[in-house]
């Protein structure tokens, strides 16, 4: 499943050593486009995490493949490569788009922001701290299992995290990419300060939350 950023699709050991790891996007062209910030911050998160299972498991040696039977929107496509992945064909062999590694930081703050901004015109262009509110109050209602749920427990963690990183803005947070696994994203302040309103929003969508983000 497109969205499942907890867990590694394929695993296809290379002869001499190192892998390539296969992460599968089902969806088609239209799908994809539907809320691109939400596509971009979930790729980005697969791309990096897979990242990082080679450096811990094959000492780095190998390469991400982002397999996919439609045509990738220009957008992802962006995103995906600069995060370190191959885009294929469905195979997961067939290199249709070579990486282009580069920073990701800018491209997770804006996608970040346009997250929230989606959120506040969904829920009726409220004020951010309602839109927040309104949110987790939802997610509590209705607990999602990341493993059972995974195309709407990642997204419903990004939404919740989106929110309350724009509410920081006015303290000078930006996103950024981490090391942190499963979602590699976090608030930088400028003093210096990091924040990860990610793991509070999976506790509030998994329904083991004894925290809030509304500030």
């Amino acid at each position: 499943m497109w969205a499942r950023v907890h867990k590694l699709d394929r695993v296809k050991p290379l002869p001499g050593g190192g892998a390539v790891i296969v992460i599968e996007d089902e969806r088609s062209q239209s799908q994809m486009q539907r809320v691109p910030a939400l596509s971009s911050l979930v790729a980005i998160a697969r791309v990096l995490s897979a990242h990082r299972a080679l450096e811990a498991k094959y000492g780095g040696k190998g390469e991400v493949h982002y397999a996919t039977s439609t045509a990738v929107p220009s957008f992802l496509s962006e995103v995906i490569t600069r995060a370190g992945a191959s885009i294929t064909e469905r195979d997961g062999d067939k290199i249709k788009v070579p990486p282009s590694p580069g920073s990701v930081a800018a491209l997770i703050d804006v996608a970040f922001s346009d997250l929230a901004h989606h959120m506040r015109s969904t829920i009726g262009n409220v004020e951010l701290t309602q839109a927040l509110h309104t949110t987790e109050q939802r997610r509590r209602a209705a607990p999602l299992d990341k493993d059972k749920q995974p195309e709407q427990y990642w997204p419903a963690v990004l939404e919740l995290a989106a929110l309350a990183g724009e509410l920081s803005r006015k303290r000078g947070g930006r996103w950024i990419d981490t090391r942190d696994m499963p979602l590699p994203f976090a608030l930088k302040f400028p003093d210096g300060a990091i924040a990860h309103p990610t793991t509070v929003a999976q506790t509030i969508v998994d329904g083991t939350s004894t925290e809030t983000l509304v500030g």
